[in-house]
């Protein structure tokens, strides 16, 4: 199988270097640059107009409620209400400013154990990649999320990648995070998703939702199948392949197909101690997909037989 390419980009890149980076690269004019800059610094004053306008707001209501109980009226630029505004302003970018700290060092630290386990164990550690965020969009995988915690190794089927798909930048990812691991091949294949079965999609099942059953009682009891194709669906779901996802025993774990890639994931943030796992797991399942789909997809003419489709040149074939 082919390699997945792997951006190696940060997405904490500065706004001027990049600005630099495109100029030089002639992708942006010099006076297209100015009109970014000048944009973006007009929006800088409104945001802090707007924050200043809050706490002005806040600051005046608190004022006003304390001076009616003492009997004072309060006049226009109170320099009273100012300061508290001020104070109010300067806390709020106190505390941000810490949290911010803290977050940071948090990441660089749980950064530095990624690349240090990373290193031991033969692997390659990117921190984010935007090439593998929002990547997928079938059944059972989060949409809008960002790909970090990106480990990389090359092994006999192509490179295998590990990361950490969520909705927010940085180590936490997010709630809703899920570990995937895949492996990218050289054949664009139909969307397929395996998911754990679940009260919901028993429900769905029920009213009338797509859910493809295999030869194993078992298996239907235990997967929800989604496929636009139904040969395709079966042709890769054999015993041998379901077999394999039985042994991994990974709880809540997920089976997806979707154009040439070939992936695992289950619920939470990457672990460390199932990356290896996970990354044979993927190879296998990767090495249990039938060759013969390799003639079929993309699809040829239902007139063509499989022989010709097997003995056509690669660019026509693709």
């Amino acid at each position: 199988m082919s390699q997945a390419p792997l951006e190696t980009s940060s997405p904490w890149l500065a706004f001027l270097p990049g600005l630099q980076r495109r100029v030089r690269a002639g992708t942006l004019t010099r006076w297209g640059a100015v009109r970014e800059l000048c944009v973006l610094l007009v929006l800088l004053l409104v945001l802090a107009g707007v924050f200043a306008l809050f706490f002005y707001l806040v600051a005046l209501v608190g004022v006003s409620v304390a001076r009616d109980g003492a009997g004072e009226q309060l006049r226009p630029g109170d320099p009273v209400v100012l300061a508290v505004a001020a104070g109010l302003g300067g806390a709020t970018i106190l505390v941000t400013s810490l949290a911010t700290g803290m977050h940071r060092r948090r990441t660089a630290l749980h950064r530095a154990r990624m690349r240090r386990w990373a290193e031991e164990h033969g692997w390659s550690y990117q921190p984010y990649s935007s090439l593998l965020s929002s990547r997928w969009g079938a059944p059972g995988t989060p949409l809008g999320t960002q790909a970090v915690d990106v480990l990389s190794r090359g092994t006999s089927r192509g490179e295998v990648a590990s990361l950490t798909l969520g909705r927010g930048w940085g180590w936490g990812a997010g709630r809703s995070a899920r570990h995937a691991v895949m492996v990218t091949g050289p054949r664009r294949f139909p969307t397929l998703s395996l998911t754990p079965m679940t009260s919901r999609d028993r429900l769905a099942r029920s009213l009338g939702g797509q859910d493809i059953a295999v030869e194993s009682f078992e298996a239907n009891e235990r997967w929800r199948v989604r496929c636009a194709d139904l040969r395709f669906a079966h042709e890769v779901l054999h015993p041998r392949l379901l077999e394999r996802l039985d042994r991994s025993a990974e709880p809540g774990l997920c089976f997806l197909v979707e154009e040439r890639d070939i992936a695992v994931h289950a619920e939470g943030a990457t672990d460390l101690a199932r990356v290896e796992s996970l990354a044979d797991l993927v190879v296998d399942l990767a090495g249990l997909l039938p060759a013969y789909l390799d003639g079929d997809y993309p699809p040829f003419s239902p007139e063509v037989p499989r022989r010709e489709r097997r003995a056509a040149p690669p660019g026509r074939r693709r």
